[in-house]
C-alpha cells in the first residue's frame, strides 16, 4: 500500500535534489557568462527554454496522467506496469509529432531570417527535445510510486549533467555554439537511467496490444489537462521568451542571473510538491478529505514560517554573491529584478506545493483553467510592462502571476474538495 504521509527521509531527498539543481544552474550561468559573455548566456537560455516548453507540449499532459493513475492504481491494489507502458507509448507518439513540427517550422523560419546561430542550435537540441517528454513520463511514474530517492537522483541528474557538460565545453572548446549539444547529451543519459530504473515495470511493453484501454485513458486525461501541464512550465519561461523578443539577448542574460536565484527560491517552495502529489491522489481516492485539508493547512503554515525570513536573507546576500560570482555591474543591474521576483515567491510560497492539487484530484480540466488564468495574467502583464520598464517589468509581471495562484486555486478547489485551500 502507498504511504499516506511524507517522512523526513523523502523530504531530505527532494531538498537535496533541489540543492543540486540550484547549484548546477548557478554553475552554468556563472561559467557561460564569464567565459562567453552575457549574450551567449541569453542565447543558451533561449534554446533551453525551447526544449522545456516544447517538451512540455510534446508530453501532451500524458505525464500528468501517469502521475495520477499510478498512485490511484496502488491505492486500489492494481498493478502499475500497464500505466507506465501505455504512457510511454502515448508519449513517444505525441513527442515525435511535436518535436518534428518544431524542427521543420524552425528550419523554415530561421533559414528565411538567416539566423544561423539559432538554426545550428535547433539542430543540436532536437533529439533532446524528443526525449524530454518521455523522460517526464518515466519520472512521473517513479514519483507516483513514491520512489523518492531514485526520483530525486534522476530529476536532479539532468541539471548536474547540463552543468558538467557545459563546463567541459566551455573550458575545452572556444565555441559557444557547442553548448546546445549539452542539452541533448544530458537528456540522452537521463533517458538511459530512467529506463534502467523502471525496467521491472516496462517489461510489459511486449504486451502493448492489450493496453489500448489505458492508452486511450492517458490521451483523454492528458488532453483535458494539456493546457495546465504545458502552461505550468511555460509560465516559468514566458518572461525570458518575451524579454528576448522585445529587448534582445543581453536583457535575457541579465534577467537570467536574477531569475536563476529567484527560481531557486520558487523551486525550494515547489520541492514538497513532488512528495504531496501522490499523497493528494491517495487521500482523495479514499475520500479522506478531512485528512487532506489538515495536510494542506499544516504544510502552508510551515512553509510560510520558513519562506519569509529566507526571502529577506536572500535579498541581503544577493548583491554580495552576484558581485563575487559575476561582476558589480551585473549585481547592480539584476538586484531590483531579484527583489521583485523573490517577493512574488514569498507571498505565494504556501500555495506553490499544491499547484497540481486539481490535477491530482482527478480534475485535469480544472487544472488547465488554473494555469490558463495564471498564464494570461503573466502574458498580458509582460506585454504591457516590458516595453515600459524593461527587465523590471518582466519581473513584476511574473511575480504577480505567481501571486495570482492563490486566488485561482482557492476559487477552483472549493467546489471540488468542499474547502478552500
Amino acid at each position: 500500500m502507498p504511504k499516506l504521509t511524507n517522512d523526513r527521509t523523502d523530504f531530505s531527498w527532494t531538498f537535496a535534489a533541489f540543492g543540486a539543481v540550484g547549484l548546477s544552474g548557478l554553475v552554468i550561468n556563472q561559467v557561460v557568462a564569464t567565459q562567453f559573455g552575457v549574450t551567449s548566456l541569453g542565447r543558451y537560455n533561449m534554446l533551453l527554454a525551447v526544449v522545456i516548453i516544447g517538451g512540455q507540449v510534446g508530453a501532451m499532459g500524458i505525464h500528468s496522467s501517469v502521475l495520477f493513475h499510478t498512485p490511484k492504481a496502488r491505492s486500489e491494489g492494481n498493478p502499475t506496469s500497464e500505466v507506465i507502458c501505455s504512457g510511454v507509448f502515448a508519449t513517444v507518439l505525441t513527442s515525435a509529432v511535436v518535436s518534428s513540427s518544431i524542427y521543420v517550422g524552425g528550419e523554415i523560419i530561421l533559414r528565411s531570417t538567416n539566423n544561423f546561430y539559432y538554426l545550428d542550435g535547433l539542430r543540436a537540441i532536437t533529439i533532446g527535445l524528443f526525449l524530454f517528454p518521455i523522460n517526464k513520463t518515466l519520472l512521473a511514474h517513479l514519483n507516483g510510486l513514491q520512489r523518492i530517492p531514485i526520483f530525486s537522483i534522476l530529476f536532479s541528474g539532468r541539471f548536474i549533467l547540463l552543468a558538467a557538460t557545459a563546463v567541459a565545453v566551455t573550458y575545452n572548446f572556444d565555441n559557444d555554439q557547442l553548448l546546445p549539444w549539452t542539452i541533448t547529451a544530458a537528456e540522452g543519459v537521463i533517458f538511459v537511467g530512467l529506463v534502467f530504473a523502471n525496467q521491472s515495470e516496462i517489461k510489459g511493453l511486449i504486451h502493448w496490444r492489450k493496453m489500448r484501454g489505458m492508452f486511450k485513458r492517458h490521451l483523454r486525461y492528458g488532453f483535458k489537462g494539456f493546457l495546465g501541464t504545458t502552461l505550468l512550465d511555460l509560465n516559468t519561461r514566458l518572461d525570458i521568451i518575451l524579454l528576448g523578443l522585445i529587448s534582445g539577448s543581453r536583457s535575457v542574460g541579465i534577467y537570467s542571473i536574477a531569475s536563476l536565484f529567484a527560481e531557486g527560491l520558487y523551486q525550494a517552495a515547489a520541492v514538497p510538491r513532488y512528495n504531496f502529489d501522490p499523497v493528494v491522489t491517495n487521500l482523495f481516492v479514499q475520500n479522506k478529505l478531512g485528512e487532506l485539508q489538515d495536510v494542506i493547512k499544516l504544510a502552508k503554515r510551515k512553509i510560510y514560517l520558513f519562506a519569509v525570513p529566507i526571502v529577506a536573507l536572500c535579498n541581503l546576500l544577493y548583491p554580495i554573491i552576484v558581485k563575487i560570482l559575476f561582476s558589480k555591474e551585473l549585481a547592480n543591474e539584476s538586484w531590483p529584478v531579484f527583489l521583485i521576483l523573490s517577493l512574488g515567491v514569498g507571498i505565494s510560497a504556501g500555495y506553490i506545493p499544491f499547484t497540481n492539487l486539481l490535477q491530482q484530484s482527478g480534475f485535469p480540466g480544472h487544472q488547465s483553467i488554473l494555469l490558463v488564468g495564471m498564464t494570461i495574467t503573466n502574458l498580458s502583464l509582460n506585454i504591457v510592462l516590458i516595453p515600459i520598464f524593461g527587465i523590471k517589468g518582466a519581473a513584476l509581471a511574473t511575480a504577480i502571476s505567481w501571486i495570482s495562484l492563490i486566488f485561482y486555486l482557492r476559487r477552483l478547489s472549493n467546489p471540488i474538495l468542499g474547502f478552500k485551500v
